[in-house]
């Protein structure tokens, strides 16, 4: 009896942390811009927002159909993007300088990510596109959504998911064909990148 009580509070304790761990942005810390078209634009209506930003596909019955600016909150750790979403602007930088950010997945539905929208994400280390051909800011720019030459790997390699070191600046796609980092081409088979 001793020992399933001990299990069971250990069990407790377990499932107390992950929740604490797992912690999700109330929405009512969102705020909800409507377009000219009705649709919305979703963005943080206060700074210093901590844990999982989980992005509703509508807002009193109409899409959200864009992402503002989730600055100033470095301590989100992770953001989901709903199907509804089609672009990821630039207004105040949006994702700008989320340094407890590791991953993000960008919809199929994402056409557009504009110019710096995830730039000083050092912790960044995982991007997934599920499209290929999403236009990612002015690519003729040195002011890029990402930090690095994950714009050239993208357009290169389409759809999947990219990876990087912490701080890093060489993405490699996963399951994918090695890229060279400056010319963009495909490297032979078993190459390794110095």
């Amino acid at each position: 009896m001793k020992k399933r009580v001990l299990m069971g509070l250990a069990l407790f304790a377990i499932i107390g942390t992950s929740a604490v761990f797992a912690q999700q942005v109330p929405l009512d810390n969102l705020s909800f811009v409507a377009n000219r078209d009705g649709n919305y634009n979703v963005q943080a209506k206060v700074r210093n927002l901590t844990g999982e930003v989980v992005i509703p596909d509508t807002y009193n019955g109409k899409p959200v159909v864009s992402i503002g600016t989730f600055y100033g909150s470095p301590t989100i750790t992770n953001v989901i993007i709903p199907n509804s979403v089609t672009s990821i602007t630039i207004t105040a930088n949006a994702f700008n300088n989320l340094t407890g950010l590791k991953s993000i997945t960008i919809p199929a539905s994402v056409t557009t990510i504009e110019r710096t929208v995830f730039t000083g994400c050092t912790n960044l280390t995982s991007v997934t596109f599920q499209r290929s051909g999403t236009d990612l800011g002015n690519v003729n720019s040195t002011m890029k959504p990402f930090e690095g030459d994950l714009v050239a790997k993208y357009q290169a390699g389409g759809a999947g998911t990219y990876t990087r070191s912490v701080g890093g600046t060489v993405w490699t796609k996963q399951g994918g064909v090695a890229v060279c980092p400056t010319c963009g081409q495909p490297l032979p088979a078993g190459f390794k990148l110095p």
